[in-house]
């Protein structure tokens, strides 16, 4: 692994990390999805909650797939 791969690995863990503590969040039954760009937001409920808590996960597959081809593995 080179310097440029190296980086895009620790970026791809970060951006990993952050969407587990998102997934994490999002298990409270309370707490609702807010999607923002710039200062506009909308806030979805419990119905399309579950459908973008899905989307997140296939992101984070996604990325440990590159993380993957980098040739980083998990550790047991």
């Amino acid at each position: 692994m080179n310097y440029k791969e190296l980086e895009k690995a620790n970026g791809l863990l970060n951006e990993i990390r952050e969407i587990d503590l998102k997934l994490r969040q999002l298990e409270h039954p309370f707490n609702r999805v807010r999607i923002s760009i710039d200062d506009y937001f909308i806030s979805f409920n419990e119905k399309y909650k579950q459908k973008i808590v899905n989307i997140l996960k296939e992101i984070r597959d996604e990325m440990i797939k590159e993380l993957n081809e980098l040739g980083v593995i998990e550790n047991d």
